[in-house]
């Protein structure tokens, strides 16, 4: 039930204010607000959407939970949705399929179809409609299309060819065997990451939690093979190496590394540094983009935050859906993504003249957008928070060779269940099959 109106949501000219909390930084934060949120606010009068950056999604979890304790929250903010499943058993949110059903019921079904499967049940807890989707992105291969050409490679399909690949692309100039001269080169990097487990351990058949979503279920046969598949590139092949933060970006441009794995978003990023190094009269390559390579099923794991909306005066909540309703069209759903990477949420969204001129200018880019057609999201449930946290750690340790793949899943698993055991009053899963 919406709260009443008062008059504090209007400024002196009657216009509706709607706080919008979010952690958008850099290229992606200026395009939100200097874009999108611009033409919304001068072609909705009456409604102004205020953008308010937190910097991070550290700081935005922290200044969330803290404007719900004080009961001063924004009108919508940018949530994962461990965040969501914690303020819906705290009654803070309003349930948007509420606000759906205002609306002509066929129109609203077209749309609310539209999106893509894994983005309908990504957004529904217990039944009900709790956010939308905001900016989510799958993974990819990025790769020197020249080096490749002329190794005579081609990007992997599968990851046996994956592990052939990056066994060509290492070149040790003077064989001493430390891959540190100037002219050596590393297959891949990678910073130990949660994702590239996930994705391993859903395409060997795996899964996260049990099929009642009351237990973790990565530390199995699936999990251990595919974490131990990263620890062979690094130790085993020494085709990869550990690195941290986005260092590894940065060194496949300056073509220390053959290829690497990255989000759809990072596409933005080096199309940047690209720019940048030519303008400066360095020498670019011509870059590839592909889709991750295949296991014994093909799965992907959708990352990225949705948009929710908080209980208000009712003249907010309505202002603040229809800023939600309109940046999920299909027209901006196709500008957001072609400006940004992020996956489009709506299928219609593909046929929209931005997107089809990115996916002109990258022939790959297309096939890695639609691997949200196989895709999964990690469980909702507040316990994940720290059940990923935990996950993180194992992977670190496992790649550091602190642990054995086996010891490091099976540690996580049991704190992992530890906490679901612990979480009061649980939000049943919608957790995808995975």
């Amino acid at each position: 039930m919406l709260l009443a109106c008062g008059d504090g949501s209007r400024d002196g000219n009657g216009t509706v204010r709607v706080e919008f909390w979010h952690a958008m930084g850099g290229p992606l934060g200026e395009y939100l607000e200097d874009s999108l949120i611009v033409e919304f606010n001068a072609t909705h009068p009456g409604i102004e959407v205020i953008p308010v950056s937190m910097g991070n999604y550290r700081a935005l979890c922290q200044k969330i939970l803290a404007s719900v304790m004080a009961d001063d929250t924004p009108v919508v903010a940018q949530a994962y949705e461990t965040w969501t499943s914690q303020l819906i058993r705290g009654g803070a949110l309003v349930p948007l399929d509420s606000l759906m059903q205002l609306a002509d019921p066929s129109i609203t079904y077209r749309w609310w179809n539209d999106f893509f499967p894994v983005f309908r049940e990504n957004n529904t807890f217990d039944g009900r409609i709790y956010s939308f989707p905001f900016n989510k992105s799958v993974q990819a291969l990025y790769y020197n299309v020249e080096l490749m050409d002329s190794l005579g490679l081609e990007p992997p399909k599968t990851w046996n060819e994956y592990r052939m690949v990056l066994d060509s692309l290492t070149f040790d100039g003077n064989r001493d065997g430390d891959l540190m001269d100037e002219t050596d080169r590393w297959g891949t990097a990678f910073s130990p990451s949660v994702g590239m487990f996930e994705n391993l351990l859903l395409q060997n058949g795996g899964k996260l939690l049990n099929e009642d979503s009351t237990r973790t279920a990565f530390s199995s046969t699936e999990g251990v093979e595919a974490l131990q598949f990263l620890i062979d590139l690094i130790h085993t092949d020494r085709s990869a190496r550990i690195s941290s933060g986005y260092t590894h970006q940065n060194d496949f441009l300056d073509g220390k590394v053959g290829l690497i794995q990255g989000s759809t978003v990072s596409l933005s990023f080096i199309q940047a540094s690209m720019r940048r190094m030519e303008e400066d009269g360095e020498d670019v390559f011509t870059l590839g983009i592909a889709p991750l390579p295949a296991g014994r099923e093909r799965a992907v794991i959708i990352a990225g935050t949705n948009v929710i909306l908080f209980r208000s005066d009712t003249i907010q909540v309505r202002a603040g859906w229809e800023f939600i309703e309109w940046f999920t069209r299909p027209e901006q759903q196709a500008r957001w993504s072609a400006a940004t990477g992020y996956v489009p949420a709506t299928r219609s969204s593909l046929d929209h003249p931005a997107v089809r001129e990115a996916y002109r200018d990258y022939p790959g880019l297309e096939r890695v957008m639609l691997q949200v057609e196989y895709a999964f999201f990690e469980p909702q449930g507040t316990f994940w928070y720290d059940g990923r946290m935990f996950l993180s750690e194992a992977v670190e340790i496992a790649l550091y060779g602190r642990m054995s793949a086996l010891e490091a899943l099976d540690r996580a698993a049991e704190l992992s269940d530890a906490e679901m055991e612990s979480e009061p009053d649980r939000i049943a899963e919608r957790y995808s099959g995975r």
